[in-house]
C-alpha cells in the first residue's frame, strides 16, 4: 500500500491573489531577508488584508536554518497566535515554515516528533501555505523538512505526510528576481530531485510521471532560465517543474546525490543546489546499473540515445552544466585545498552513509564507495565502480 500526496495548487501569474479568499484573521508570513528585502512579503499582504486579515512578517529565516532558527519563528507565531501560516522564499523558509506550523499545532512535540510513524492530527489552529520565490526546492510540495543541528551544522531530514501545504501558490512572477547564479542552482535542484525520483526504489507510476515531466521543462528551459530578463513564460515553465519535482520525490524520495550534497553543505556551507547539481553526474554513474531501465523513460527529453549508457547520460548533462555555470568537479566547487577535503573525508562519507536519503536508493553505497564517489567528484573523474 502507498499514497501519494499533493497540496491543492493554484497556478499562473498573479495567483497570489487567491489569498484573499482564504479570509483568515491574521496570517504570519515566514521569509528571510532577501525576499522581505525584495517587498514580497508586502505583495502578500495585501490580498490577505483585503480579506479581513492582520498580518505578521517573520524574516530572520537564514539558509540551512538551525534548529535555533525555527524556535525563534515559534516564538512569535505562539505570540501573535496566527490562523494562516504562510512559507514564501525558498526551501529554507519553506522548512522554517513548516515545522514552527507543527509545533505551534503541537505544542507538546519537538521537531525530532516529525517522522512517518507519529499521528500529528495538525489543523486545528492555523492553515499552512506554500509560496514558492524561487524554483527549485519544490518544498512547497513535499512533506520533508531540513533543519541543522549543533555547532558542525549535521543535516537533520523530517519528514510527515500532514506537513504539505494545504495550498500551493505557484505565481511566476514571484521568481522574476531570481539573479542567474540561484536560478541555475535552485534548477539542479529540481532536476535532481525529479531524476532521483525516477531511480528511487520507492518510486510509483504517478511520481514517475511527475517526474519525468519535470525533466523535459527543465532540459528545455533551464539555459534560457539563467539569461539575463528570460521571458515570463520560461519562469512559468521552471516553476511549474520545480514544484512537480518536489511532488515526485515527496512521493518517492531521493538519492545518494542528495545524501552527498547534504553532507557537502552542511561540512562546507556551500549552497544545496550548487552540492546536488555538482554530485549529481557522479550518483548517476555510480546508480546506473542498477537503475538503466528506470532512468531509460528519460531518454525523449535528454535525446535519442543518450540513456544507452551512463557516459552517455552524464555527458548530456555535463553540456547543460557548461551552459549553465555549474562546477564539474568538487575542487572547482569548494575553493578548499586537497589537504583540508581530505582531512573532513570521514565526516563527510559518516554524514552521506547516516542520512536518509540512502534509504531508497536503488543501489545502497558502502563507506568505502561513498568515500570513493567523493573522489571521484573531487578529481573529475568517471565512476566505473
Amino acid at each position: 500500500m502507498w499514497f501519494f500526496t499533493n497540496p491543492r495548487i493554484v497556478l499562473g501569474a498573479g495567483s497570489i491573489e487567491f489569498l484573499a479568499s482564504l479570509q483568515r484573521q491574521k496570517a504570519l508570513l515566514i521569509c528571510d531577508a532577501d525576499v522581505a528585502r525584495l517587498g514580497i512579503p508586502e505583495r502578500l499582504a495585501d490580498p490577505i488584508r483585503r480579506g479581513g486579515g492582520q498580518v505578521r512578517v517573520f524574516d530572520g529565516v537564514v539558509a540551512d536554518p538551525p534548529l535555533e532558527n525555527v524556535e525563534k519563528a515559534l516564538g512569535v507565531a505562539r505570540e501573535f497566535q496566527p490562523d494562516l501560516i504562510v512559507g514564501c522564499g525558498g526551501g529554507s523558509s519553506m522548512d522554517v515554515a513548516k515545522a514552527t506550523y507543527a509545533l505551534y499545532e503541537r505544542p507538546d512535540l519537538t521537531v525530532y516528533d516529525l517522522h512517518p510513524l507519529t499521528e500529528l492530527k495538525l489543523g486545528s489552529r492555523a492553515l499552512l501555505v506554500g509560496v514558492p520565490t524561487t524554483s527549485g526546492s519544490g518544498s512547497e510540495t513535499t512533506w520533508a523538512v531540513v533543519l541543522t543541528e549543533g555547532p558542525g551544522g549535521r543535516k537533520l531530514e523530517f519528514a510527515h505526510r500532514e506537513l504539505v501545504p494545504a495550498w500551493c501558490i505557484l505565481d511566476p512572477l514571484l521568481p522574476s528576481t531570481m539573479p542567474p547564479r540561484v536560478t541555475a542552482d535552485t534548477g539542479a535542484d529540481a532536476l535532481a530531485h525529479a531524476i532521483e525520483a525516477v531511480a528511487s526504489d520507492w518510486r510509483n507510476p504517478f511520481s514517475d510521471a511527475y517526474a519525468r515531466d519535470a525533466v523535459s521543462r527543465i532540459l528545455a528551459h533551464l539555459p534560457r532560465a539563467v539569461r539575463p530578463d528570460p521571458p515570463l513564460e520560461v519562469r512559468e515553465q521552471m516553476h511549474y517543474a520545480a514544484a512537480m519535482a518536489g511532488m515526485a520525490f515527496s512521493n518517492s524520495q531521493v538519492g545518494i546525490c542528495h545524501a552527498m550534497a547534504h553532507a557537502l553543505g552542511s561540512i562546507f556551507r556551500v549552497p544545496h543546489g550548487r552540492c546536488v547539481g555538482t554530485t549529481l553526474p557522479y550518483a548517476i554513474e555510480f546508480n546506473f546499473r542498477s537503475a538503466r531501465e528506470r532512468y531509460e523513460p528519460l531518454a525523449p527529453a535528454f535525446g535519442v540515445g543518450a540513456i544507452s549508457d551512463a557516459q552517455t547520460m552524464t555527458d548530456r548533462l555535463r553540456r547543460l552544466w557548461d551552459a549553465i555555470g555549474m562546477p564539474q568537479t568538487l575542487e572547482e566547487m569548494l575553493g578548499v585545498g586537497i589537504s583540508e577535503f581530505e582531512k573532513r573525508m570521514p565526516e563527510l562519507v559518516t554524514r552521506a552513509d547516516q542520512s536518509t536519503c540512502v534509504t531508497a536508493n536503488p543501489r545502497i553505497p558502502s563507506s568505502r564507495e561513498l568515500e570513493q564517489l567523493f573522489w571521484a567528484a573531487w578529481r573529475g573523474e568517471r565512476v566505473g565502480f
